[in-house]
């Protein structure tokens, strides 16, 4: 497990800082800053939870912090994989996601480097594994981490570890393309969503695809007309300005479905220089 790490040492950064890091038996260290992130059960612990600051240094109203403890335990993961696995309703949404993660991936041609964060219990490990040479599957909760290193196993090589979407251990522009399914819409703020987008275009070269919750969606529109408490969201001309900040074009954002779910897929491709 150490000498798959080892393989992608140039492509690793420390989350802390962005140093070179070394990877040792029993940890990966920093370089700059000394920083050690131990290694559990083969699993780099790269994953600090916490939620970005404004310019103050201090958080910005509600986090993400306690949906960030959720799935550390081994339990507590299986349950939630359980769920999607058995759900009728969830299945049919896995397939169509699958679906919609093999077109959006074809596009893009062969990786040699795909990210999958937050990877989860390996539910979209499959399709992502078609498209790339070498998959890194990175969660928040070591339980999910586990969870997928024993039931999300592909043909395609993968290497596990946790790493926090806020700050990626990687260099920029580390991967080929990076993969977000359903995390944006368990950030509460506008700062934890726009940190999420920016860290995940940072280290990758080419592309992003990454899964939001949309404001104009017919699901949200209906929740809002009912007086329910509106879906943690974003709009589409939002990301397409975030994105175009951080030298990237949203070419496309489908629908997952477009009655009985909010949700949109994302595909946003960096700029290349000439």
């Amino acid at each position: 497990m150490q000498q798959d790490l080892a393989s992608i040492e140039p492509m690793l950064a420390c989350p802390s800082c962005r140093g070179i890091v070394r990877c040792l038996d029993d940890a990966v260290a920093c370089v700059a800053c000394q920083a050690r992130f131990p290694i559990q059960d083969g699993i780099p612990m790269f994953a600090r939870i916490h939620s970005p600051t404004d310019q103050s240094g201090q958080p910005t109203g509600e986090t993400s912090e306690k949906y960030q403890r959720r799935y550390q335990q081994d339990e507590l993961a299986a349950k939630y994989n359980a769920m999607y696995r058995d759900s009728w309703a969830k299945s049919l949404s896995t397939r169509r996601e699958h679906r919609l993660l093999d077109r959006l991936l074809e596009g893009q041609g062969r990786c040699r480097t795909l990210l999958d964060l937050p990877c989860g219990g390996g539910r979209v490990s499959a399709p992502l594994a078609r498209h790339t040479d070498l998959l890194i599957e990175a969660d928040i909760g070591l339980g999910q981490v586990r969870y997928a290193r024993e039931n999300g196993r592909v043909p395609t090589r993968q290497i596990w570890m946790t790493a926090s979407g806020f700050e990626i251990p990687l260099h920029d522009d580390a991967v080929d393309g990076t993969v977000c399914v359903r995390l944006n819409h368990h950030l509460p703020t506008a700062t934890e969503r726009e940190r999420l987008v920016r860290e995940l275009l940072r280290v990758s070269r080419r592309f992003v695809v990454m899964t939001f919750f949309d404001y104009h969606s017919l699901k949200n529109r209906l929740r809002r007309l009912r007086g329910k408490r509106p879906k943690l969201t974003m709009q589409v001309d939002e990301l397409r300005d975030l994105a175009q900040s951080c030298g990237a074009e949203l070419v496309t954002c489908p629908a997952l479905f477009v009655i009985g779910s909010g949700h949109r897929y994302a595909l946003m491709v960096k700029k290349q220089s000439t």
